[in-house]
This record gives C-alpha cells, sequence and structure tokens, in this order.
C-alpha cells in the first residue's frame, strides 16, 4: 500500500507543480476569488441541506399535529362506536376523511388482539396486523409516533407515512387502538410550490450577497484590512472595547493605532452621554425618565418575587415663596441642597430623581409600609434641622411634604406613582412638613397614626 502511495504522488507529482506554479502566479486578488467563489459554492451547499432539513423536520412536525389532532377530533365518536359496537359506520366516517383529506392515507381502529374493527378501506376490516411497530403500540398506553415507508393503498408506489397510534380508553379499560397515516409525501407534493419558494428566499439572498462580498475583498482586501473591517463591525453595534491586534510600523499600524484611540475616545464619550442623558442638570440625580424606565423594571422583579418595595414623592413646601422672594439662583440652590440632604439618608440601592420642579421621587426596593415611613420621617426630619445658609449669611429654613405608596398588584408604574401623590396631595393639604402613607380604605376615611406626622390615607 506504501509503494503504491508512492507510486501515485511519482506520477502525479508533475500535476502538482504546475498547479502550484499555476497558483503562485495568480495575483492575490485572484487568488481571493478563487477561495471566495469555493467558499460560496461550499456554504450555498450547505444551507440548501440545512433548508432541506429544516423544512423536513417542519413538515414531520406538522404531520405529528395533524395526526393528534385528528385522533383527538374522532376519539370520543371511536369511544362510543366500540361501546355501542356500530363498527360500519366507522368505515364510513375514515372513508370520508381519507377521500377528502388527500394527506390522510389511512385510517383504522384494532380492538386490543390487533384485529381490525374499523377501516378506510373497508376491505381490511377483520383482518389482524402481524407489524411488529403494530403489535408494540397495542401495548403503549401513550400516543406513540412513528416514521416509516410504506406502500399505497394502490399498491403501485411507496411513500412515506407518519403513523400516529392513539389508544382508545372506555369505562376505564383499553377498548382499543387508533391508527392515522399521514403521507409525507402528499403533504409534500401539496407544499411543493411554498417549500420550493421558502427555499429560494434562504438561497438566492445569500448567494448574491456572497458573490459581492467575494468580488470586493477580490480587488482591495489584505487581512490587516479585514481585521479593520471586523473591528469597525463592532464598534458599529457598540461594543468600543474592541482592540485590533496589528503590530506593525507601517500605514496599516498607524491606521490601527489611530482606530484603538478613537475606539476607547468613543466609549469614554459614550458612557458620559449616556450619563448625561440620564441625569437632571441642576441637582445630578437621575431624571424622571430614567426613574420611569427603572421603576418599571424594578416592579416586573416584585411580580417574580413577591418582595415589599415602596415609593417615595417629596416636594418642596412653599417652594414658590422661596422663588420670589429669593430669586431663582437661590431656588435652584434649595433644590441641590434638599436633594444632597435626601441621598446622604436614603440606602445605597435605593434610587433617588428629580422628578420635576420642586418634587423628588425615590423607590426603595425590599421596603414595607411602615419601614418607607421611617425612613420618609428620618428624611423630612434631616431637611428641617438642617436650613440652607446661603452667600449672605440668610438662613433658609426647609421643609417638605412626603407621600408614601406601597407596591401593591398590579404593580403598574402610572398607578403606583398616582398613589403617591395622593399622599403627597393630602399631607399638603393637612398642614405639610409631614409624611402620609397611601392606603385604601372601604370608608375612605384619614386613619392617624401613634406620630402626628405619619398619616395614612
Amino acid at each position: 500500500m506504501k509503494a503504491f502511495l508512492q507510486r501515485m504522488v511519482a506520477w502525479n507529482k508533475p500535476y502538482f507543480n504546475a498547479i502550484t506554479r499555476f497558483w503562485d502566479a495568480l495575483r492575490i486578488s485572484a487568488k481571493l476569488s478563487v477561495i471566495m467563489t469555493g467558499m460560496i459554492l461550499a456554504l450555498t451547499s450547505f444551507f440548501y441541506v440545512f433548508a432541506l432539513f429544516q423544512i423536513t423536520r417542519e413538515i414531520k412536525i406538522s404531520a405529528i399535529q395533524k395526526g393528534e389532532a385528528v385522533a383527538e377530533a374522532l376519539k370520543d365518536e371511536v369511544a362510543y362506536v366500540i361501546l355501542a359496537g356500530n363498527f360500519p359506520s366507522l368505515n364510513y366516517s375514515f372513508k370520508r376523511l381519507t377521500s377528502t383529506r388527500h394527506d390522510i392515507a389511512y385510517i383504522f381502529l384494532l380492538n386490543p388482539n390487533g384485529k381490525v374493527l374499523a377501516h378506510s378501506d373497508a376491505s381490511m376490516v377483520g383482518k389482524s396486523y402481524a407489524d411488529r411497530s403494530i403489535t408494540e403500540s397495542l401495548l403503549d398506553p401513550n400516543t406513540r409516533v412513528e416514521f416509516k415507508r410504506t406502500k399505497h393503498i394502490n399498491r403501485l408506489i411507496d411513500i412515506d407515512i407518519c403513523s400516529v397510534s392513539v389508544p382508545i380508553f372506555t369505562r376505564g379499560q383499553r377498548g382499543g387502538t387508533l391508527h392515522i397515516g399521514l403521507s409525507l409525501t402528499q403533504y409534500l407534493a401539496s407544499n411543493a410550490p411554498r417549500i420550493r419558494s421558502k427555499i429560494a428566499w434562504f438561497i438566492i439572498p445569500f448567494s448574491i450577497l456572497a458573490v459581492l462580498l467575494a468580488i470586493r475583498l477580490a480587488h482591495s482586501f489584505t487581512k490587516p484590512l479585514q481585521q479593520l473591517a471586523r473591528g469597525a463591525a463592532e464598534v458599529s453595534k457598540g461594543n468600543y472595547t474592541v482592540q485590533l491586534p496589528l503590530r506593525r510600523t507601517d500605514e496599516l499600524g498607524e491606521v490601527a493605532q489611530a482606530f484603538n484611540t478613537m475606539a476607547v475616545n468613543l466609549k469614554e464619550n459614550f458612557d458620559k452621554v449616556s450619563d448625561m442623558a440620564n441625569r437632571d442638570g441642576l441637582t445630578g440625580l437621575y431624571n424622571s425618565r430614567f426613574f420611569r424606565e427603572a421603576l418599571g423594571r424594578e416592579l416586573d422583579r416584585v411580580k417574580r418575587t413577591n418582595r415589599p418595595f415602596c415609593v417615595l414623592l417629596m416636594d418642596g413646601d412653599k417652594f414658590k415663596r422661596i422663588n420670589d422672594r429669593y430669586g431663582h439662583p437661590t431656588g435652584d440652590l434649595v433644590l441641590q441642597h434638599i436633594s444632597k440632604l435626601a441621598g446622604s439618608v436614603l440606602r445605597g440601592y435605593d434610587t433617588l430623581a428629580r422628578y420635576g420642579g420642586e418634587e423628588f421621587i425615590a423607590m426603595l426596593p425590599d421596603t414595607t409600609g411602615s419601614q418607607a415611613l421611617l425612613m420618609a420621617e428620618r428624611l423630612r426630619q434631616g431637611i428641617e434641622n438642617k436650613p440652607l445658609v446661603v452667600e449672605n449669611s440668610t438662613i433658609i429654613r426647609l421643609t417638605i411634604s412626603v407621600g408614601v405608596a406601597q407596591a401593591r398588584a398590579p404593580y403598574e408604574v402610572k398607578e403606583l406613582i398616582s398613589q403617591a401623590d395622593q399622599a403627597l396631595y393630602r399631607a399638603k393639604e393637612t398642614g405639610r412638613n409631614r409624611v402620609v402613607l397611601y392606603k385604601p380604605l372601604d370608608n375612605h376615611d384619614v386613619q392617624v397614626h401613634k406620630s402626628a406626622i405619619q398619616t395614612y390615607l
């Protein structure tokens, strides 16, 4: 064998040498054209085979589902006939189904011993099946599916069959086994235009795209430029961490270095812009748009975990009067002062945002209504006890009103914020500088907690 291989190599060596010389004489673009053409043919063949496999799989799944659906539709009628013993009526029903539905090759009913009680081909009634799969189906308590090749009813051609066998139980005992044969060949023939169209839509666009790509690569691309293109594609998808692995000192190395620097700068700028888009320009807190999105995600988590969750909606008391008396710049200082104090009281995993104007909103994960009341009270006291001192030593005493709402089903963002807003309105209405928890009551009365500042709606 070894000597034979050596002779074959020696005999074909001139041809190998000629092919090598021819390949070496080709330009890079021609080599790329040959390589890409081969890849296109290989990939097209692969995707064609893959498409056929997927379509065949879909056909089999559809056949199984259709067989089970037909069996489900016939199950009650068959059970009734078994009890009544009127099997000739089943012959008519089976025959009618197979004649009107070309994809149904046969339907028959066997008794527990394998004898045909009813059949779409009436001549088969009374006969017995000795097929192994039929025998196994008689013992299987569950629906059974089998794919096989068999003769068509006219005995002229072979067809592929999806055989679905379903046990029929009457009065707690197995009265028979219903067999339904779906013709995959007929199904394929009836769906041939759709299948051809699906394959065409799958293969043709890919082939055209591959040819265009091959032409483009054959004209200009080399390996470093391919790496550059892949890096640019990653950046376009938002992956700014990509770095080209080029270690060159020529122009391509300069391009790679410039690209790597650009990717780093883009990442830094993107992070800054993304954070700025989610922040309030005055206080540095999250803005209301970001807060609503974050609240929606948190409420989805609460739905899954059923953990307690609360929202605080706070408003600076008589803020308009401060603006009118001291001016808007001082009003801005007041908002910044409140935001800093609120941030110092809340926990690290709480989310605080400026909701609009002098309103601030916070969400408190894993927090019950009573716990949220205590935290809101510490927040209220902290702001009341730390007045703002402006540049001319003017002391501005501040208070806030806080509305608290605990999340309840159906956990809607708008509903939860609306409840906190109603609690805040009641805090304002009952004298300001207080904390109110929203709690729906049948009589809509106001209940006062032991602490005068913790009021329930």
